[in-house]
């Protein structure tokens, strides 16, 4: 059984600009690499799932963290 790839991610936004099947004008300026994205999750190869700022995992590579949130992750 193929499992679509789950990617957290902070940007509600995004995620339904991912999921809408209308193309919209705005959008044109966007980068090939969303289109790519874009496909996969509308092909249910990639399941972008919401994930609060506070709780975003990876911030600790990407980010100076306070004590309490180093602790947590």
């Amino acid at each position: 059984m193929d499992v679509p790839i789950v990617i957290d991610y902070d940007n509600n936004n995004s995620i339904l600009l991912a999921n809408n099947l209308i193309y919209h004008v705005r959008t044109k300026h966007i980068e090939v690499h969303y289109h790519f994205v874009r496909k996969k999750v509308l092909a249910r190869e990639i399941n972008l799932i919401h994930v609060n700022t506070e709780d975003q995992i990876v911030d600790i590579f990407t980010k100076a963290l306070d004590t309490d949130k180093l602790k947590r992750f």
